[in-house]
């Protein structure tokens, strides 16, 4: 019964954020919605195998736009060269974080890594990391990234 409840506010504020079209607004409010609910009230579980569903829709979904002159030898430098950097500063503020909140660097460069919360916590579980921290880190930054890019893109490029 939890698991419905919980699912059941994360799809109605999912669909009235995006009803309010605010940006990303189905993902911010599903997961703001369900994770409420995981607050509030007595937390459901998660479902086994839900997380591997939803990253093979997820991964369908991204192969679905792949288009050939996207993935063009021009511009797959470009997209490494920028992983890397981001993956660079990743490990500097992993081993500056990491007296901090006392955790371990290895742990905080899954929670910091450039790559989306259904991969990284999974992956830093299997490495013997923090996949709760993880999916915290990953979880504000998604957020306020899905809240915040579009509104910088309106306002400082057009």
């Amino acid at each position: 019964m939890e698991l419905l409840r919980a699912t059941l506010s994360g799809l109605l504020l999912g669909l009235l954020f995006q009803r309010l079209g605010l940006p990303g607004g189905a993902v911010v409010g599903a997961m703001l919605g369900t994770g409420i609910h995981q607050i509030l009230l007595p937390p459901a579980p998660t479902p086994r195998g839900l997380d591997l569903l939803v990253q093979l829709g997820a991964g369908v979904l991204v192969g679905l736009s792949f288009r050939r002159e996207l993935l063009s030898l021009r511009l797959l430098p470009y997209a490494a060269l920028t992983a890397l950097a981001f993956l660079l500063l990743a490990v500097v503020l992993a081993l500056l974080l990491s007296r901090a909140l006392g955790q371990g660097a290895g742990a905080l460069l899954f929670a910091l890594a450039p790559g989306g919360i259904t991969g990284m916590s999974p992956l830093s579980q299997a490495e013997g990391g923090n996949p709760a921290l993880v999916g915290v880190f990953h979880t504000v930054r998604v957020f306020l990234l899905f809240l915040l890019v579009p509104l910088l893109a309106r306002f400082l490029f057009r």
